[in-house]
């Protein structure tokens, strides 16, 4: 069995990946931030702007059961809204393909 080596990689393509990974963390912040800003607190989502930012962001449709779910599962601290640290298990969950049924 070959293994992929990532240290092999980057030493032959050095910028590919970190760009790539820079880009992609800046455009979820900036996404992140498009919607937090909607309010007075600009640096969180309400479950209303995570909402928004799924359904215009994701394609996806969330009904008031599966936003309660994810809400309860992203908001580690309990103060009912996303920080852009909690938002980053919600990048993990659809990397995973996981979701709340």
């Amino acid at each position: 069995m070959n293994q992929f080596n990532m240290d092999a990689f980057r030493k032959h393509h050095p910028s590919s990946i970190t760009m790539s990974l820079e880009s992609a963390v800046q455009i979820v912040a900036e996404v992140f931030h498009k919607y937090a800003g909607e309010d007075e607190k600009k640096n969180t989502l309400n479950c209303e702007e995570l909402k928004k930012l799924l359904e215009a962001e994701c394609s996806k449709k969330c009904g008031a059961g599966k936003m309660k779910c994810l809400m309860k599962r992203l908001d580690e601290n309990k103060d009912g809204e996303i920080d852009i640290v909690e938002f980053g298990a919600l990048i993990g969950m659809m990397a995973k393909k996981e979701s709340c049924s």
